[in-house]
């Protein structure tokens, strides 16, 4: 074993700095125990082990990468350089849901171990993709031994398969029928989606989510879930069309969750406005259907349901969905027997009501949370449509 250099030392120290994945020399039992010691969380991670460690030390191949992966999909790559035993990590290549959390540690049969305990530990490590690690451990080598060969990628448990092609005929057969059960659960799905059936819908977007299951192991990335998002939304606004919606509301609540998504890195959230999409999506599906409105009143109540907290006016209305002020009023006043700012106002209530009832926030709160700053105003308004103050009807309705 030769003495790490400098430029090992200072390149490792680099990579950690700039990635915040570690990169240590372990060459004796001490080294060993202590990466253990701050990887671990439980007996069933055998490769993060101290003693997995020196076994391995002792005996991978030179020019080899190895990648090994923990029970909680957490990896590893190990290697020797200049005879020193190096270990990159660990690295989350794939990001888990609750779901998956809780599918894991029932799996492993894991005791004393909660949910957030085990989603706070892997936070501990960076989400870094395979071919992004292995791209930074081959760096590593080339500045510490210009020189070397090009090193090998091997996954030991891949070894005893690779040269094994499974072709059986039930192997074919079990395809199939995922894909088959696949195809009857899209369908479903669109089905659900086109009648506003929103509980159905998010029932088999389940089943679709974990019938790939087979494909790929559990866990996913960032940019498969966003994409994952982008197939919904386009299955969402063909659906919508169909069921004649209009353009601007499609495009207001497809473009919501491509705003949500873009930027987001946290796998919960994103599955989360996928879920919220769906629903919303059946929900003006399910009220165009009800209510026989034209397109430019249809349009006109979806902007002042999902903007009522804001102050708005007539012509905030008209600039928004490209009408005239007296074509609006007109049109709006024939198909829903109101104004657009009585709408406004009896819609701003109605929520008012659902806070009051639901929460315990202070009347001010609820009047801002509604788009009514002034409290006092509030009141008002809330006295002409209930015929009762806004704390007469909590009292009354607790």
């Amino acid at each position: 074993m030769e003495k790490i250099t400098d430029t090992m030392e200072n390149s490792a120290k680099l990579i950690t700095e700039l990635y915040q994945v570690g990169l240590c020399a372990i060459n004796n039992r001490g080294d060993a125990e202590e990466f253990s010691k701050r990887s671990m969380i439980s007996s069933i991670q055998m490769i993060l082990s101290a003693d997995a460690l020196l076994a391995m030390r002792s005996g991978i191949n030179t020019l080899t990468i190895y990648r090994l992966t923990d029970p909680f999909f957490l990896s590893i790559m190990v290697f020797m350089l200049h005879g020193n035993f190096f270990v990159f990590g660990p690295f989350a290549p794939v990001l888990q849901s609750r779901q998956h959390a809780v599918h894991i540690l029932k799996e492993s049969g894991i005791k004393g171990l909660s949910v957030d305990d085990y989603l706070r530990y892997r936070e501990h490590f960076p989400n870094l993709s395979v071919e992004s690690a292995e791209h930074i451990v081959n760096c590593f080598i080339k500045i510490c031994d210009p020189d070397s060969k090009n090193y090998k990628i091997r996954n030991p448990e891949d070894f005893i398969v690779d040269s094994v092609h499974d072709t059986s005929e039930t192997l074919r057969e079990d395809r199939i029928n995922l894909l088959q059960l696949r195809y009857a659960n899209e369908q479903n799905f669109i089905h659900c989606v086109e009648n506003g059936d929103a509980t159905g819908a998010l029932k088999y977007l389940d089943k679709m989510q974990r019938d790939v299951r087979y494909m790929k192991e559990i866990g996913s990335t960032i940019e498969n879930e966003r994409i994952a998002c982008a197939i919904t939304r386009t299955t969402l606004r063909l659906c919508a069309a169909k069921k004649g919606l209009p353009a601007y509301l499609i495009d207001q609540l497809s473009g919501q969750n491509t705003r949500e998504v873009s930027r987001e890195t946290r796998i919960d959230i994103i599955l989360s406005s996928k879920e919220r999409m769906v629903r919303n999506f059946c929900s003006a599906i399910d009220e165009y259907n009800t209510n026989a409105y034209s397109s430019i009143i249809y349009n006109a109540i979806f902007y002042l349901n999902t903007n009522f907290t804001k102050e708005l006016t007539i012509d905030d209305i008209c600039n928004e969905i490209s009408v005239s002020r007296s074509y609006l009023m007109t049109l709006f006043k024939k198909e829903t027997g109101t104004s657009p700012m009585n709408y406004l106002r009896q819609l701003r209530i109605k929520k008012a009501c659902n806070y009051l009832t639901g929460t315990k926030k202070s009347i001010q709160e609820i009047s801002e949370n509604v788009g009514i700053p002034d409290s006092n105003y509030f009141v008002k308004c809330f006295r002409k449509e209930t015929g009762q103050t806004p704390s007469e009807y909590r009292k009354k309705h607790k």
